[in-house]
């Protein structure tokens, strides 16, 4: 795996793209940067390549590390040891997934100052007022990602922030500036000054980003910065700006909720764009994402058998009641076949991320895994707007918000009880596999607890992993800062994570 810390990726000549479903990065081009932006189609296509590495950075492992370390899935007997290093909470400072996503986060926010300073100092005396608002559209989507990006940072190498905001954040990196003299490389700062630095960025965004929001938009747009700042407050405790922002844009009503079976299959099946605040486009056979999931399917077209790297544990599958449209088109009862032996086993898998047929070898008979990403959905909405109502201590609104997805969903409403917990399940029930639940048990402060399998049979180890716990505070909820980083930049050589070398 070609490894790439944040101060190589930035002293490196301009990156296009994520080639790899796996995060390595390996240029596909580079750009002269005393003329890279001198006219609008020069920012169109620097605009092009920041949309191709956005695609590339919110699918793959970014998505399925987290639930793999969570108690969502358990490992089968024919996994191969893939995902191992999180399933069984093995992280080291060398762990390849957390260096992968460290570099390709940096490597994007480079990226994006590259775009960002040449937007700002190229000669526009000859553009059209009109090619000058345009750029300062793109400006806005600039803004956008490099905020999403050092928050994507937050989410997975810092502590939940409520109560830690005087603990390490992230280096914010807001220049182009390669250079080889360390004095200059950024540390790490505190959690609270990082977020004031995304909400810096996400202010600009919201200046220059005035694309409107439409349902299954491809671009970015400012209801999409409306949606990241909700995702920002949840967790970090603004729960009047989650009410705000999440408010506004459930009450839109641009973006209204699928009720119908068909329909719902369709936003993941067919990729309809229905829900979706920002559905980003891909195409056969050069424009794909990484991919959402991980095998959780594990088709063998040539001999019609399932061989599935991760199989739903049973509590997942108890969590829907019957008549809920989702469960129909998340999971499918199957037989699976595994080592030792091809032992068969039936068992309900994942199939959420089951593919695009128009996104796959026309050729091929088996399951793509391919859709097109979705970094944001209304649903997630409703539930972020449900959970600040009850940490807000209005469970009242909190129900009925929660009520109104439920219904929509096929559910029945939920009365009573712990809000909170209920509002976990759902998010659990609406958005497992978009790689938000180990964000979730960060801010709920979960233990990992894995529990009982479909069939013990069909999983790696049932005595070890059906009762595997992990209790929250262990170190190993923040991930660590790679270990070529500490060792590049002496700026951070004391500021690795709690439990890891280099601390």
């Amino acid at each position: 795996m070609k490894r790439i810390a944040i101060i190589s990726t930035i002293a490196a000549a301009l990156t296009i793209g994520v080639t790899s479903c796996d995060l390595d990065l390996r240029p596909v081009g580079t750009i002269d940067p005393s003329n890279a932006l001198q006219s609008l189609s020069d920012a169109q296509h620097l605009r092009d390549g920041n949309y191709i590495a956005f695609r590339g950075r919110v699918s793959s492992n970014v998505t399925y590390t987290g639930d793999l370390a969570g108690n969502l899935f358990h490992a089968s007997t024919g996994f191969g040891q893939r995902g191992l290093t999180f399933y069984n909470w093995l992280m080291t400072s060398a762990d390849g997934d957390a260096q992968s996503i460290w570099s390709a986060m940096y490597s994007g926010i480079a990226n994006i100052n590259f775009f960002i300073t040449n937007a700002n100092s190229c000669d526009k005396s000859n553009w059209s007022a009109d090619d000058i608002a345009t750029l300062q559209v793109y400006k806005g989507e600039a803004f956008f990602l490099r905020a999403f990006y050092h928050w994507m940072l937050v989410e997975k190498y810092c502590q939940d922030y409520v109560g830690n905001e005087s603990t390490y954040g992230i280096p914010y990196v807001t220049t182009y500036d390669p250079t080889s003299d360390q004095t200059k490389y950024p540390d790490r700062g505190t959690l609270s000054e990082t977020l004031g630095h995304i909400y810096e960025d996400l202010d600009s965004a919201t200046a220059y980003l005035t694309t409107p929001g439409a349902v299954g938009s491809i671009y970015l747009t400012s209801d999409a910065v409306k949606a990241l700042r909700a995702r920002i407050a949840l967790n970090t405790g603004d729960y009047q700006s989650a009410i705000d922002n999440a408010g506004e844009l459930v009450n839109s009503n641009r973006y209204p909720l699928v009720s119908d079976q068909t329909a719902f299959n369709a936003i993941w099946g067919e990729d309809s764009g229905n829900e979706a605040i920002i559905q980003l486009d891909a195409s056969y056979p050069n424009s794909l994402p990484g991919g959402y999931g991980y095998n959780y399917v594990g088709y063998d077209a040539n001999n019609n058998l399932y061989m599935p790297d991760y199989i739903p544990e049973q509590w997942v599958i108890d969590l829907f009641e019957d008549g809920d449209i989702r469960f129909k088109a998340y999971f499918q009862f199957v037989t699976v076949t595994l080592p030792p032996g091809n032992a068969e086993s039936d068992v309900y898998i994942f199939t959420k991320f089951i593919g695009n047929p128009a996104l796959k070898d026309p050729n091929s008979q088996g399951y793509s895994g391919v859709n097109k990403v979705k970094p944001f959905r209304i649903s997630e909405q409703y539930l972020i707007l449900a959970e600040a109502y009850a940490r807000n201590g209005n469970n009242g609104e909190a129900q009925n918000v929660l009520n109104t997805l439920r219904s929509a969903r096929g559910a029945s409403p939920v009365s009573g009880g712990d809000i909170l917990e209920e509002i976990f399940n759902e998010r659990v029930r609406e958005l497992m596999g978009e790689g938000m639940y180990w964000n979730d048990i960060k801010r709920y402060h979960k233990d990992i607890q894995r529990g009982a399998a479909q069939v013990d049979a069909s999983i790696y180890m049932p005595s070890t992993y059906t009762t595997f716990h992990r209790g929250w505070g262990d170190h190993r909820y923040v991930w660590p800062i790679p270990q070529e980083e500490i060792d590049s930049n002496p700026n951070i050589a004391n500021q690795q994570n709690p439990g890891y070398s280099g601390n």
